[in-house]
């Protein structure tokens, strides 16, 4: 059980690095979600050990990361962990480029999610939603593999 945090925390430390990677800005309005893109993997190949608390805890990080209000991207993620527990044993049966579309769903959802709750706190929101989850599943398949090839060589 602790093995698979060993390989799983590492991969979410990596993700938060390229979520404040600093990009050029015209890449920076389809830079991908890679947060939620790492948390939707972990619950696709091991919902027993990533969930709703991982999301939570990883969207936590994420508030202190971008300076955003505390519970924004938590809130978004644990969601997303929720819609992906349900959708779990369907997505496993697609390839990565079906479970790209999906992933286009998916992260378009949270940012939606993250889009009300900021708009409702703050008042404003970041308008830009469809870009990212563009984004995301045009990187999905890239970085899919990149995990499974993590997850395997650990043998997580």
């Amino acid at each position: 059980m602790m093995r698979a945090y060993v390989v799983i925390l590492p991969t979410f430390f990596v993700a938060l690095v390229l979520a404040v990677f600093p990009m050029a800005d015209l890449l920076n309005y389809i830079r991908p979600e890679w947060v939620a893109m790492t948390l939707i993997f972990w619950v696709l190949v091991s919902p027993n050990k990533a969930g709703i608390f991982l999301g939570f805890s990883m969207g936590l990080l994420l508030d202190v990361l971008h300076g955003d209000t505390l519970g924004l991207n938590a809130l978004s993620l644990s969601i997303l962990a929720y819609l992906c527990m349900l959708l779990q044993s369907r997505m496993r049966l697609y390839n990565t480029v079906q479970q790209g579309f999906l992933i286009f769903v998916l992260i378009g959802l949270y940012l939606l999610i993250r889009f009300w709750s900021e708009s409702i706190i703050t008042g404003q929101g970041k308008s830009a939603l469809l870009w990212p989850s563009v984004g995301s599943a045009l990187v999905w398949p890239l970085w899919y593999g990149l995990l499974f090839s993590v997850r395997r060589y650990f043998r997580a």
